[in-house]
């Protein structure tokens, strides 16, 4: 558990990262791991900080990705927390799929098969549908901002107050860099770029990804 800023915690599932908000209020989750780890990881980070299951009050997730919203069901039942998700991924939840196809051959899509068999997506309804420019009641204000392109409906959140930007999959952290990668489970490399350029503009001092180191002080995002 590592702390970013005072009262936000990275923790790590396997190779996701997820982030645990505390405030005297309710604790807030920026996504929701993978199913069965995540959720021992979470409740085990709560106990630590000394504060109870039912303190959780929102799990939000950045997209339907099974490592991204695997244990959101599993924390729900155990806290009472309610699921917040932008419209395309919570349908894609709620049939416990992807929101989009896994590009490429027969091999590549078999791979990914097997891969997802490891991090199973059971159907997990959303109880709050998430719009770009929605400012919630955390950190002072964190902004909801649209970030297509990994997926169709990814979001992003953005706390003025730190500067601080949660990125989800719209941005990866390779060797100290932050750039936008293109693959198999990209679905609009195109689309994704503009959402790094938008996500620029913010000039954020923190970004906080979805696999990676957090990121301080960037010069700048890459962008091809």
């Amino acid at each position: 558990m590592i702390e970013v800023v005072p009262g936000v915690y990275q923790l790590s599932d396997r190779f996701v990262n997820l982030y645990l908000i505390a405030e005297a209020e309710g604790l807030t989750l920026i996504d929701a791991g993978i199913a069965g780890s995540a959720p021992r990881l979470v409740l085990r980070a709560i106990a630590r900080l000394g504060r109870r299951p039912q303190e959780l009050r929102r799990i939000l997730i950045t997209h339907a990705d099974p490592d991204h919203y695997g244990g959101a069901d599993e924390l729900r039942r155990a806290t009472g927390a309610c699921i917040y998700a932008a419209d395309q991924e919570a349908s894609a939840m709620a049939r416990g799929a992807m929101s989009r196809p896994v590009r490429g051959n027969m091999l590549v899509r078999g791979l990914f098969g097997l891969f997802g068999r490891l991090m199973p997506m059971s159907p997990t309804a959303v109880d709050e549908i998430l719009v770009p420019g929605l400012a919630l009641p955390v950190l002072g204000g964190l902004s909801v901002i649209a970030s297509p392109g990994h997926t169709p409906d990814h979001v992003s959140f953005y706390a003025p107050a730190y500067r601080l930007l949660f990125a989800g999959d719209s941005l990866n952290a390779t060797g100290g860099r932050l750039r936008f990668v293109d693959g198999p489970v990209t679905w609009d490399y195109g689309r994704g770029l503009q959402s790094v350029r938008e996500q620029a503009k913010l000039s954020p001092e923190i970004v906080a990804v979805g696999h990676g180191p957090v990121v301080r002080h960037p010069l700048a995002l890459c962008i091809p």
